[in-house]
C-alpha cells in the first residue's frame, strides 16, 4: 500500500528508543514518536561497547569509524529510499550534542590522554554517524528533515511542525 502524501516516517537515533545504549550515567531522553518509526543502530555501542567512556566528535572522526558507520547505514538507506519513493516524508531525529548522532549540534574539545573528567562543548555540526547517513541520503536525492532531541532550549522533536520539508540537497542544519 503506498504511503499517503503526508505520511511521515520518524527515523530515530537508537538511544532515543533504547536508553540502555547511552553512555553510562547519562539520563534517558524524553522521546515519544508517533506513527511509523525506524530505529537506527547505535554506532558507538557497536564499535566501542556498552562500557565505553564518553567521547567527542573529534575522537570519532577517523577513517576506521567512518567506514564502520557507512557499513551500518547501507541497508537502512536502501529502506529509507524505497519508503521515500512511495511518498513517505523522512524525519531524521538525532541527539543534541552527540558525537555520532547529532544532526544540528555535536561535541568537541576532548583531545585524548588518560581517562578522567574533560571539558568539552556543544558546537554546531553533525555527529559522524549522522553525517555519513545524511550524506548518503543526499547523494541518492532522498528528501528529509532533521530535528534533535535533548536541546537546552526550544522544542524537541518537531519535524511535523509546519511545511519545512526540503529537497535533500538543501536539508539539514
Amino acid at each position: 500500500m503506498p504511503y499517503t502524501e503526508k505520511q511521515e516516517i520518524t527515523v530515530a537515533a537508537h538511544c532515543l528508543l533504547n536508553p540502555l545504549t547511552r553512555v553510562k550515567g547519562l539520563a534517558p531522553l524524553r522521546f515519544q514518536p508517533e506513527g511509523p518509526t525506524v530505529q537506527l543502530p547505535c554506532p558507538e555501542a557497536l564499535y566501542l561497547g556498552l562500557e565505553r567512556w564518553a567521547v567527542t566528535r573529534n575522537q570519532l572522526d577517523v577513517p576506521q569509524f567512518r567506514r564502520f558507520c557507512r557499513s551500518l547505514i547501507e541497508h537502512y538507506v536502501d529502506l529509507l529510499q524505497m519508503m521515500a519513493h512511495e511518498g513517505a516524508r523522512l524525519c531524521i531525529v538525532g541527539v543534541a550534542g552527540s558525537p555520532s548522532c547529532g544532526v544540528i549540534t555535536t561535541s568537541s574539545g576532548y583531545t585524548g590522554g588518560r581517562p578522567g573528567a574533560a571539558e568539552h562543548a556543544r558546537v554546531a555540526g553533525r555527529g559522524v554517524f549522522m553525517e555519513e547517513l545524511l550524506a548518503e541520503l543526499e547523494r541518492r536525492g532522498v528528501a528529509f528533515q532533521v530535528e534533535e532531541v535533548g536541546k537546552k532550549e526550544g522544542n524537541d522533536g518537531d519535524c511535523g511542525a509546519g511545511d519545512r520539508w526540503e529537497p535533500a540537497n538543501m536539508a539539514g542544519a
